[in-house]
């Protein structure tokens, strides 16, 4: 920028407002760039994890996962998903100043999320004392989990304007509605092929975005 200001002739106005625009729009690429490794991991977790749910009885009687492997497998995938995620997040905003009123939001919205995940356990929870089959909670926990990750997404696009994300929290959100209708297992294999195709997509756009292929 400093090279383009001491040029001899001054910039005219519309010149100086495209230098502005051309200097400030680097920064949210420049924040986004590890992003899509934050969508990988969780895509590779969706893929893999969700894969393993449904080994456990889609492809019998060829093959079969044990239930507490495939659980276990599931349940590693996605907390080395959440690791990942903290990791590299921690280091996007850093040296980038922020307010109260920022930090507040983002506060809020990882506290919203987290009480949206507790909400939909303990509400299985009381169905299940109401007599929900435990062929049902296969389908209810992914399709409750989908819903408030596409969701959590879609709110946190309009919160800060981001375009990739509110495509993501929409894709995510009708795979979750649309899962339910292969019933057990297979709606673990949709999840696993369609939401696992929303993350690794939702990567690819974003790494685009930061080398400036797209807008």
């Amino acid at each position: 920028m400093n090279q383009d200001l001491d040029q001899d002739s001054p910039l005219d106005p519309a010149a100086m407002l495209a230098l502005v625009e051309r200097e400030q729009s680097g920064i949210p690429r420049q924040m986004a760039r590890r992003v899509p490794w934050i969508l990988l991991a969780w895509g590779l977790a969706w893929f893999f994890g969700f894969g393993m749910l449904w080994l456990i009885d889609g492809a019998k009687p060829w093959f079969s996962v044990p239930l507490p492997v495939g659980v276990i497998t599931f349940a590693a995938l996605l907390a080395a998903a959440t690791a990942v995620s903290a990791k590299i997040g921690s280091g996007v905003s850093r040296g980038i100043r922020t307010n109260r009123a920022a930090a507040f939001t983002g506060t809020v919205f990882g506290i919203t999320s987290f009480a949206g995940f507790i909400a939909v356990y303990i509400f299985a929870i009381g169905l299940s004392v109401n007599g929900m089959p435990e062929s049902l909670q296969a389908i209810y926990f992914p399709t409750a989990i989908g819903i408030i990750i596409g969701l959590t997404y879609l709110f946190a696009g309009a919160i800060w304007h981001a375009v990739p994300s509110v495509v993501m929290g929409g894709l995510l959100l009708v795979v979750a509605l649309i899962a339910p209708f292969f019933g057990y297992p297979n709606n673990y294999l949709f999840f696993a092929v369609a939401g696992g195709a929303v993350f690794f997509g939702g990567a690819l756009s974003v790494a685009l975005y930061t080398r400036g292929r797209v807008r």
